[in-house]
């Protein structure tokens, strides 16, 4: 993205470096530069002595030096002084004057130096140009290695949390289950500081692209195939947490449907209603489809969500269907521990 008033420069700085990439370009850009000078120098002939005529061709030397390189300006300072030759009031006629071929050798010698000292700058510039693209470079790729590790910490942050949750609920320890809560909370809360920390906390992620791809992945791993499972196209959109958790769930039952033979077919679709959404994870086309063999995490995921969770089971499909708030909810609510000490 371009701001705007930024675009022209932009595009003119790649456009010269392909002028310069081709073939003996930079030797016709001095050329013309030089050209345009002389159109100059004959424009202003009636008013300037032959002693003055160098003065506009320090341009083109100093522009060929600059944009073009040292041999293409040294170029251009052989022609311009040529052309000052050829193409004086009265041609050649400055070689019997002494200011003329002063002139003329102040003009080759400052021309010289001219090429030198901007040459030298050129390269300077390319040199730190080149290593301020490869720092950037270097930056760039360790804050994505930086974000990737950063979410993948909050992902599991956020999975331990929802555990801690449903321990804390089947827990018959008042304290334990108090401090299972505690632990939940605090996880959670830094889950979702990590994930304002990387810029994902507003973020959406389109759940259908986000199956899909899960999908594919599961399937080049051995899972179930990727053509066996179909998505419903609703384009409902949800917050890279509530993906977090879906995935899980729509992970895990991948997985138990790879021991089905013959393998089922999955149809997943996540829809809007109202305030809330509801994933719908439907399995037939085989005998005694299982219902998704890890439980406790699809409950723990459940849990997080603030939803209800319902599995019926036939014979010969399973239809899960998870039933949660489409706004976040809230942590755990988190108590201190009262110790009565005697």
């Amino acid at each position: 993205m371009t701001m705007p008033g930024s675009s022209a420069p932009a595009e003119a700085i790649p456009l010269l470096a392909r002028l310069r990439a081709l073939p003996g370009a930079s030797y016709w850009g001095a050329v013309g530069l030089v050209l345009a000078s002389l159109g100059l120098r004959l424009l202003f002939a009636p008013i300037l002595a032959n002693g003055y005529g160098f003065l506009l061709f320090y341009p083109a030397v100093i522009l060929s030096a600059y944009w073009l390189g040292g041999r293409p300006a040294l170029l251009a300072t052989a022609l311009s002084a040529a052309m000052v030759c050829a193409f004086g009031p009265t041609p050649l006629s400055f070689l019997d004057d002494g200011r003329a071929l002063l002139s003329l050798a102040f003009f080759l010698i400052s021309s010289i130096l001219l090429v030198h000292v901007l040459s030298s700058i050129r390269e300077r510039f390319s040199d730190l140009a080149a290593s301020h693209a490869r720092v950037e470079a270097l930056a760039t790729g360790q804050a994505e290695l930086f974000r990737e590790h950063a979410q993948r910490t909050t992902d599991h942050l956020q999975l331990i949390s929802a555990i801690l949750q449903m321990r804390a609920y089947g827990e018959e320890d008042p304290m334990a289950a108090q401090v299972l809560n505690n632990a939940a909370s605090r996880t959670l809360l830094i889950s979702r500081t990590h994930r304002a920390f990387t810029g994902d906390e507003t973020r959406t992620v389109e759940f259908e692209a986000f199956g899909r791809r899960l999908a594919d992945v599961v399937a080049r791993r051995g899972g179930l195939d990727a053509d066996r499972v179909v998505f419903g196209a609703s384009g409902v959109a949800v917050p890279v947490e509530q993906a977090t958790a879906l995935g899980l769930v729509l992970l895990e039952y991948l997985t138990t449907l790879t021991a089905c033979e013959p393998q089922p077919r999955l149809l997943v679709l996540l829809e809007a209603r109202e305030n809330g959404r509801v994933l719908s994870l439907i399995a037939s086309g085989a005998a005694g489809i299982p219902a998704p063999r890890d439980m406790a995490l699809i409950e723990a995921m459940t849990e997080q969500l603030g939803g209800t969770l319902k599995v019926s089971r036939g014979p010969t499909g399973c239809d899960l269907r998870l039933a949660f708030p489409a706004a976040l909810q809230p942590p755990p609510r988190w108590e201190p521990l009262n110790f009565s000490l005697h």
